[in-house]
């Protein structure tokens, strides 16, 4: 029979038991006796420094509240949390996708205390999204059920219920508390025009936040498309276009004017940049000025981009080398892979090439809005086409053209357009906002919360001054031809204008204007602007600029100083000369600025008269496309 090896005990020694007692009875005595000091001494050190231990009570609070076993592991415990609040994440996000989602953790402390209001259930959270028409849930045939800010208010009622026993009452109807998300995008919003609304957007939060709050409690921001070439008046963005061009600093200076402005305004608000793309390869966003903002600021960063479009690209090089022409597959095809593949079948969430979500899945018509639907879903092969990258062959991307026995592949992400999201989109946009939210909470639970809140820091970033910020975000009065935002000042001329006619020019008929393209010149237009007399203003006059067909234009500011102008001349005048052509291969809104800080340009009723020049020989058209009329104080006047 086979014998096991055991490691026996030593013999037991009976004379060694009284010299062990008495040792044992010593150490004992002496760590009772070291116990009692260390509680004393430790008594005194919190009696004086209770307001420091305030800080490590609070990020201890949600460990507290979720482990209520000394015996369950406070890691197991913290990470049963996050995976039961992540638990309805869209089906077949990596690891790897969710870590790259997010681009900068910047400091948490203000997320962290998002999440122990919400684990407190004592009263409601509220968030604000700013946005564009990505966040206003364009081209979604249920935009109140698929908007990502929707299933963001849903996710946190869903998981984190008030309690009837709550104190506050946002309702004032005891069971109906929620907690909600306010969602201020506009269509064709950006850092810059957000920067000129801020004054508008803190009166409009001041009358949406529940009687328990002061201040929201989470700002998402998000505007990269936008903030670069999502806003090009042209639509087809040239392939070269520049990254810094001529207007970047400007954007960049509007984005930190909107982080001080509300770091200094929201003491305890919670903010992050969400970046999204578009489907347009060449077309670049506002990621890159965001995150050295973010980066100077410590704001946590969410990036759709990074999560789904390096696979959006491999997707597209694999396409191709299966069929350049239609970038459509073939079942044959679809087995002769590394493992990756799956079968096409007709299910939401089946996909080929790629797994689910980054592979090709059938086209979900019923969630594109009806004006969109007969155009079905756009195809990856459509997304090329449009890129324009592709220049030594013609693609055939219509589903006429697709060889037969092959089939489109349509991204399940991506629905109406290249650039906003489908309902899979919206709901992958919450998913990595939930886990931003739920990391915060998860390390703060484990014991490796952030010990301190960020403050401002003691330099700028692109801004000269922490004055030029101030004043770059206390704009008085902005007249638009469109509304952003929630109140609409419309700009409109005084008496009837001359060769000024108020449309939309781009392909998509969006973006509106007052527009005047003689080439002759003499075109005229007059727009006021009414503030309180005997203050100081700068007026800025925002205009079209692009490379292409632009014309110029005379600037005149006439200061009255009150609506009695009739009877007296200006006080002062005010010209400059504006064009409307630069070099960058892209068409954005520029804001001019008219009259300067230290000269008192416009002193409270004042009339802004443009007036177009003939057209410059050389140039292939003479339009000049006037967008908004601004003023906001001067920040130092010597004369």
């Amino acid at each position: 029979m086979a014998t096991t090896n055991v490691r026996r005990a030593p013999p037991h020694n009976s004379r060694s038991l009284p010299l062990t007692s008495t040792i044992c009875k010593c150490l004992l005595g002496f760590i009772l006796s070291s116990w009692i000091i260390c509680l004393y001494f430790m008594s005194t050190i919190i009696g004086c420094s209770q307001q420091n231990a305030s800080i490590a009570t609070s990020d201890l609070l949600l460990r507290s509240t979720l482990v209520k076993d000394a015996t369950i592991p406070v890691q197991s415990t913290c990470q049963a949390e996050y995976s039961r609040i992540v638990s309805q994440q869209t089906p077949g996000l990596t690891p790897q996708d969710l870590l790259r989602s997010r681009a900068l953790i910047g400091n948490q402390y203000r997320l962290e205390r998002v999440m122990e209001t919400l684990s407190s259930r004592e009263r409601p959270v509220v968030a604000v999204v700013a946005g564009g028409s990505i966040s206003l849930g364009h081209g979604l045939a249920n935009p109140d059920q698929h908007r990502y800010s929707n299933r963001l208010e849903n996710w946190m009622n869903d998981m984190y219920p008030l309690s009837p026993e709550s104190t506050t009452n946002q309702d004032n109807n005891k069971g109906q508390q929620r907690h909600k998300v306010i969602n201020v995008a506009s269509h064709g919003a950006d850092s810059c025009s957000m920067a000129k609304r801020l004054n508008v957007m803190y009166s409009d939060l001041e009358s949406k936040l529940p009687p328990s709050s002061d201040e929201p409690d989470l700002i998402i921001l998000e505007f990269a498309v936008n903030d670069y070439e999502g806003q090009d008046h042209l639509v087809q963005v040239r392939y070269q276009a520049s990254v810094f061009f001529e207007g970047f600093m400007d954007i960049t200076l509007c984005s930190e004017a909107v982080i001080h402005s509300l770091l200094k305004r929201y003491k305890n608000t919670a903010i992050m940049f969400l970046e999204m793309q578009t489907a347009i390869l060449p077309r670049k966003t506002g990621a890159l000025l965001h995150m050295g903002v973010a980066t100077h600021y410590q704001i946590p960063v969410v990036s759709y981009a990074e999560t789904l479009f390096h696979g959006f690209a491999e997707l597209i090089h694999k396409l191709e080398r299966m069929d350049p022409i239609s970038y459509s597959f073939a079942d044959s095809e679809l087995m002769l892979g590394s493992g990756d593949n799956v079968t096409f079948l007709s299910t939401a969430t089946s996909s080929t090439l790629f797994p689910y979500p980054h592979g090709c899945s059938p086209c979900q018509p019923q969630n594109i809005i009806s004006q969109f639907r007969q155009g079905g879903c756009k195809s990856i092969c459509t997304f090329v086409e449009r890129s324009n990258i592709v220049r030594d062959r013609k693609l055939k991307c219509k589903a006429n053209d697709i060889p037969s026995g092959r089939k489109e592949c349509f991204v399940p992400y991506l629905a109406p357009d290249a650039v906003h999201p489908s309902a899979v989109g919206h709901g992958i946009v919450m998913d990595l906002l939930v886990h931003s939210l739920a990391s915060a909470q998860r390390s703060s639970c484990e014991g490796a919360g952030t010990p301190y809140q960020n403050e401002l820091p003691m330099t700028t970033f692109v801004a000269k001054t922490t004055n030029e910020l101030k004043v770059r975000g206390d704009f008085l009065v902005v007249n638009d031809v469109a509304r952003i935002f929630s109140r609409w000042d419309q700009l409109k001329p005084v008496g009837n204008p001359t060769g000024f006619e108020r449309y939309a020019d781009d392909l998509l008929k969006q973006r509106m204007g007052w527009i005047a393209t003689d080439a002759a010149g003499g075109s005229k237009i007059t727009f006021p602007i009414d503030l309180p007399p005997g203050e100081c203003y700068v007026v800025y006059v925002a205009i079209l600029k692009s490379y292409n067909g632009m014309g110029t234009m005379m600037v005149e500011v006439r200061d009255y100083g009150d609506k009695n102008k009739n009877s007296k001349p200006p006080k002062h005048s005010t010209k400059k000369k504006v064009d409307g052509l630069w070099q960058s291969p892209i068409s954005v809104w520029n804001d001019v600025q008219i009259t300067e800080d230290d000269v008192a340009g416009c002193t409270g009723y004042c009339e802004v008269d443009i007036t177009t020049d003939p057209i410059i020989s050389g140039r292939d058209g003479n339009k000049v496309k006037i967008l908004t009329v601004s003023a906001r104080r001067c920040s130092r006047v010597q004369n």
